[in-house]
Parts: C-alpha cells; structure tokens; sequence
C-alpha cells in the first residue's frame, strides 16, 4: 500500500452522530519529557485544547530510540482521539531495521508543522574550513577522517555516509548514545566531523570550539547566514532537512484528520509559536493534509534512495 491511497481516507470508525472530538485527545511523544518534540508537543497541546473544545494531552512513551512510543500510536483505535507528534524516525526506522514493529503505511498522515536543518560542524584540528577542502583532505588521507552520531542508521549517521560516497571519500563511522556526546567529541578533537542541528553547536560555536563548514540545506538559514550550503560548495542534490509532523492510525477517518491539521496549520501561524520554533533551531514549516500525505511518499523514497546510496547495511 503506498501512502498516496493512505491519504485517500477510510472508512469511518466514529458513529455518525458523534461529533469530533468527543474525549480527550493523547499527543504521543515517543521520548523523554524536556527534549525538542516535547517542548513542541506541549506548545501544540496548549493551543489545541482551545481550537478543539477538548483536553489535549502530551503522554510521553520513551524507549527504543522512538519505536514503543510510534507503536504505541499506529496500534491505537483510529479514531483521532491518540496522535503522535513524529520525527522523520516514522519513515527512517523501519527502512533501515526491518524488526521495527510497524510501517510508515501504518500511520495516516495529518500535518507537517517543522523542519530542522542540519550543519556539516568540525573540530578545531582539522585543517580544513569548507566542504571541498574537506573532500581534499580525506582524498590524501584515505581512512583518516571519521564522524560522529547518535548511532547506527540514525540520521547523522546516514548524512555522513551519504556525504562520504557522493565525494568519493573514504571515512570511519564513530556512534554514540545521544546529540551531546556526538558533538562533544569532535570539540575534543577525538572526531573529525558530525552532522547536527544548529541549536547544540551554539555554546561550542560561541567558545570557537567548532567550526560550520556547510548546511545541509537549499538554501542558508537566518541562524548562520554566512555558512554556505552543500549545494553552495558543489554538492548537488543534498538538501536534507528533517520533520516533525503529527501522524494519526492508519484507517483515521479523512474528516478527523482534515479537521486537526487546520487546527495544527493555525496554531503554527502564532507568532510566539514561530518565534519560540526558530529559538530552538528548526523551522515552521506547515503542511496540511494532502500536501503532507504527498511530501511522506516523497520522503519515505528519498530515505530509501540515502539509505542504498550510503551503502547503510545495519551493521
């Protein structure tokens, strides 16, 4: 099933003189209270609760780098009353660990509300202050030059290996467990590079610490309008920017999901919402149903494309 005829609707769980919402309504997020999508979910929730006429709750399911909480969610009753507020994991875990107890097709899509760029950052002792002199350096240092990130099959991982065929170059893959110690390694001098949100270098940049040698993104972001893009540097094709959308179970009724991403689409047209997105590194980015059931097929094959040209085998 492609997400095209997720997108079509089903048929409908609610009895037809229910009016939606009729109870309260979990927002799932599949990780620990304090991180950015729960900051975000809480926004939402608050904003919500008015639009809607019902209580709207952020229930945090952590564990298993996303899955218990999105499995949580894609096994719920599919009737609008238990959403999750999702990262890109929904489309990425199941394409590169074929265990992962669900499927991008077990969700309905409802609304894009963020994107968040990520930076190309290098420690201090590399000798290297832009994406082409990078490709140079590890082209004479062959197996030298390694990267950091949040483990294996994890976004940065997959930026970094993508990068690294498309350059012809030849690098280590160093994990680790979370963001920070990723990070904290290449400001050591321990990792060559990383991939990463802008928001977490800001203390190192601040402390020349590290150094951007490029976005990967279409176009510069206001946070670092002097770094240039990949793109900029001669790397075609890399503009990839991660999501963060809300996803409802598959088989949610279209008039349930077209009723909540007006109401999400709304809510991140306040400017205090925008202004506190951009504070946090990422951007309002809103999608309303069809466009977002669109850009989920448009992603799920441009992760599958990454995944295959990166040579990412789950080892």
């Amino acid at each position: 099933m492609t997400l095209m005829v997720i997108a079509a609707g089903t048929p409908p769980v609610l009895a037809a003189a229910e009016v939606y919402p009729s109870r309260q309504i979990e927002l799932v997020v599949a990780y620990p209270a304090g991180g950015g999508i729960d900051t975000l979910a809480r926004m939402l929730a608050a904003d919500l609760t008015g639009r809607l006429g019902q209580n709207v709750i952020v229930v945090n399911k952590p564990g298993a780098a996303g899955t218990i909480g999105s499995h949580y969610v894609a096994k719920a009753r599919p009737d609008g009353h238990t959403l999750l507020l999702s990262g890109a994991n929904a489309v990425l875990s199941p394409i590169v660990d074929g265990k992962t107890p669900f499927r991008i097709s077990d969700f309905s899509p409802v609304a894009r509300v963020t994107e968040t760029p990520y930076v190309l950052a290098a420690g201090l002792g590399l000798p290297a202050r832009s994406v082409p002199e990078l490709v140079r350096y590890s082209h004479e240092h062959p197996g030298v030059v390694n990267y950091s990130s949040t483990g294996p099959g994890s976004v940065q991982h997959l930026l970094g290996a993508f990068l690294a065929k498309k350059t012809g170059s030849k690098w280590i893959h160093i994990p680790y467990q979370g963001g920070s110690q990723s990070i904290s390694e290449v400001a050591a001098g321990r990792i060559h590079v990383t991939f990463s949100n802008p928001i977490p270098l800001g203390p190192y940049l601040r402390d020349g610490r590290l150094k951007v040698l490029g976005m990967a993104t279409d176009k510069r972001i206001p946070m670092l309008p002097d770094v240039p893009t990949l793109e900029e540097q001669g790397i075609a094709d890399f503009d990839i920017k991660t999501w963060v959308g809300v996803l409802a179970p598959a088989g949610t009724p279209v008039e349930v999901r077209q009723k909540l991403s007006k109401a999400l689409v709304a809510v991140m047209a306040q400017p205090k919402i925008a202004t506190s997105i951009n504070e946090q590194g990422s951007l309002v980015s809103p999608m309303e149903l069809d466009d977002f059931a669109r850009f989920l097929a448009q992603d799920h094959a441009r992760w599958v494309n990454i995944v295959k040209e990166s040579g990412f085998t789950g080892d």
